[in-house]
């Protein structure tokens, strides 16, 4: 009889921890991705569970989390044109073809031109792939503490890739010259 209740009542506290320890309405009000997580877990037939599983995934990409947020600035001439003499002294030959195609870009003054140059700035301590998606596909290797740059017509881009394990994903509407700053995750100690 003693082994009958040990085994009943050791059931009964498993399920009852396996239960959420959070209401519906104690989730809807909070922040924490802790709490929405749990309730998550343990009730997946939920009505609201996938609100819920979109609060959370807002709240752990948003800011303040371990996703990479970029810094976008627009592109001057004259920063394009100190990085295409940077890169002209490099000397290997895609390099030597692609700078070109940016410095035609460079002077050409038409407002109606079809292209834009991106660049983006890796200042993590990770090398990694940009992949660029759109009317056309592209993959940008860039490697540690350094750049790489590309032409593309102008247009909505999606771009996403992992800076050091933290996921990064955006969608650009790419209308003129733009540099993305990717720069460590908060939780990497340099």
């Amino acid at each position: 009889m003693k082994k009958f209740l040990f085994i009943s009542s050791l059931l009964c506290s498993i399920f009852v921890l396996s239960q959420s320890k959070y209401t519906e309405a104690q989730v809807e009000k909070s922040n924490d991705p802790q709490v929405i997580a749990n309730f998550v877990k343990y009730n997946p037939n939920n009505p609201k569970t996938p609100e819920f599983k979109r609060k959370l995934y807002s709240l752990i990409a948003g800011k303040g989390s371990t996703a990479a947020q970029p810094k976008v600035t627009n592109l001057t001439k004259r920063k394009l044109e100190k990085e295409v003499r940077r890169d002209l002294k490099d000397g290997s030959n895609d390099r030597n073809k692609k700078t070109a195609a940016v410095l035609t870009h460079l002077f050409n003054n038409d407002p109606s031109d079809k292209n834009a140059y991106i660049q983006i700035v890796n200042n993590s301590s990770c090398n990694l792939i940009m992949k660029i998606s759109g009317k056309k596909y592209y993959n940008l290797t860039i490697p540690a503490r350094n750049n790489n740059f590309i032409m593309v017509e102008k247009g909505t881009y999606a771009l996403s890739s992992s800076v050091c394990d933290a996921k990064y994903s955006s969608v650009k509407s790419v209308t003129r010259d733009i540099v993305i700053t990717l720069n460590n995750p908060k939780y990497i100690k340099k």
